[in-house]
C-alpha cells in the first residue's frame, strides 16, 4: 500500500480540484490503518454515477475492492482498474495496483506487461523496478529477480520492499541465510509486513532456528490473522517441536482460512502444503490411514510434488503394503525425494521401521 499511497500522492490526486475532494477524502482513508472500505466504496459509487469516466474513482473504487480481501471482489478489483487504465493510460498509480493485484492472482506475466507499461513514464523509478523483481522471481528468473531489487537499493538503500523482494529472491536461489539477513533488515527499515515476518519465519524454520522462527511467524499471524501462509509454517513448527495439540490447531484454521477450492496457482499451492502437513502430523501421531489420505490429496493437487511421494511411500511402509510402498518410493527418486537410507532397506528387506522421525 505505502507504494501506491506515495505515487497517489504523486499524481496529485490529493489536491484535485472540483468534485474530487470527495476522491481525495476517500484516498487518505483507504491508506490509514482504520479504514472505513464499505462507506468508501458507497462514496466512489457515488462519485461514479455523477461522472462515470473518472479514472481516479474507478482506481479507488478497484483499490477498495482489494482492501476488503474478498476472493470474489478480486474479478472487480480487476475490472475497475483496467477500467481507470483505459480511460486514462497515463494513470500510473493504477498500473502499479493492478500489477500487486496480477501477483496475488499468481499472473507475474500480466503484471510485468503493466510495470514495463509504468517504467516507460517513469524510467527507473525504484518502486516499480522493486515489484518488477519480484514478477522476475514469479517466473522463475531469481537471477534477474536479484538484479534488479539491488538496482532499487541503489537508489533507495532504506526501501523496505526493495530489501524484502532482494531476500525473496535470495531464498529461491538457495542463500538461506543472505535471505534471512536481507528480511531481517527489511523489518529494521520499516517494512514491518505480515509476509515479511512470515518469509522470514519459513527460511528461520530452515536453517532449523526452529525458537526464533515461532516467534517472527507468530507476529505474521497477530498482523494479519486471515492469511493462511504463516499459519503452515507455524503448524510445521510446532510439530518439529513436539507440540502436537499446537500443530493440529494451526491446521485447523488453515482449513477455516483456504476453505475447499482455489483460485488462483498461489492457492492450490497452500491446499497442497495444507494436505502435505496434514499427512506428516498425522504420520508424526502414527494415524497412518489419515495420514496416506492427506498425502494423497497433496498428490492429486500436485502430482509434481516429490516429498508427498516419499512421505506416503513411508506411510505404506508403514501399513506393510510394500507393493504400493516401492511404487511410491520410485517415483518420489525421480521427483529428487528420495527415501533415506534406513527406510530403503526396510523396504528391500520388508522389516518392520523404528518410530516415525521430523525430518521435513
Amino acid at each position: 500500500m505505502g507504494v501506491v499511497a506515495a505515487l497517489l500522492l504523486g499524481a496529485g490526486l490529493a489536491s484535485a480540484q472540483t468534485n474530487e475532494q470527495r476522491l481525495s477524502e476517500v484516498a487518505k482513508d483507504l491508506f490509514s490503518p482504520t479504514a472505513s472500505v464499505d462507506a468508501d466504496i458507497t462514496q466512489l459509487k457515488a462519485v461514479l454515477a455523477a461522472d462515470p469516466k473518472s479514472a481516479q474513482a474507478h482506481m479507488l473504487l478497484g483499490l477498495a475492492y482489494r482492501t476488503k480481501g474478498s476472493a470474489d471482489l478480486m474479478g472487480e478489483a480487476v475490472g475497475e482498474l483496467r477500467q481507470a487504465i483505459d480511460l486514462d493510460p497515463s494513470l500510473v498509480p493504477a498500473r502499479v495496483y493492478l500489477a500487486h493485484l496480477y501477483l496475488d492472482l499468481g499472473r507475474p506475466e500480466r503484471a510485468q506487461d503493466e510495470l514495463h507499461a509504468a517504467l516507460t513514464q517513469l524510467p527507473d523509478q525504484p518502486q516499480l523496478q522493486a515489484l518488477l523483481a519480484e514478477c522476475q522471481r514469479q517466473l522463475g528468473k531469481p537471477d534477474a529477480a536479484l538484479a534488479l531489487a539491488e538496482q532499487a537499493l541503489k537508489t533507495d538503500p532504506s526501501m523496505a520492499e526493495a530489501r524484502y523482494y532482494e531476500g525473496q529472491a535470495l531464498y529461491d536461489l538457495k542463500r538461506r541465510d543472505e535471505a534471512i539477513e536481507a528480511f531481517q533488515r527489511a523489518i529494521q527499515d520499516g517494512g514491518r509486513r505480515p509476509e515479511v515476518y512470515g518469509s522470514l519465519g519459513k527460511a528461520l524454520l530452515d536453517a532449523g532456528r526452529v525458537d526464533e522462527a515461532i516467534v517472527s511467524l507468530t507476529e505474521a499471524v497477530k498482523l494479519d490473522p486471515s492469511r493462511p501462509e504463516p499459519m503452515l509454517p507455524l503448524a510445521r513448527a510446532y510439530r518439529l517441536k513436539g507440540q502436537l495439540a499446537r500443530a493440529d490447531a494451526a491446521l485447523r484454521t488453515v482449513r477455516s482460512l483456504v476453505g475447499t477450492s482455489g483460485l488462483s496457482a498461489a492457492d492450490q499451492q497452500v491446499q497442497r502444503d495444507l494436505s502435505f502437513e496434514e499427512g506428516l502430523l498425522r504420520l508424526r501421531q502414527t494415524q497412518l490411514e489419515p495420514a496416506a489420505q492427506a498425502l494423497r490429496k497433496a498428490i492429486d493437487l500436485d502430482p509434481t510434488y516429490g516429498p508427498a511421494y516419499r512421505y506416503l511411500a513411508e506411510v505404506y511402509l508403514r501399513q506393510r503394503l510394500y507393493s504400493r510402498a516401492q511404487d511410491q518410493a520410485a517415483r518420489a527418486e525421480k521427483l529428487g525425494s528420495p527415501l533415506p537410507a534406513d527406510l530403503q532397506k526396510a523396504l528391500r528387506d520388508r522389516t518392520p521401521v523404528g518410530p516415525p522421525k521430523d525430518d521435513a
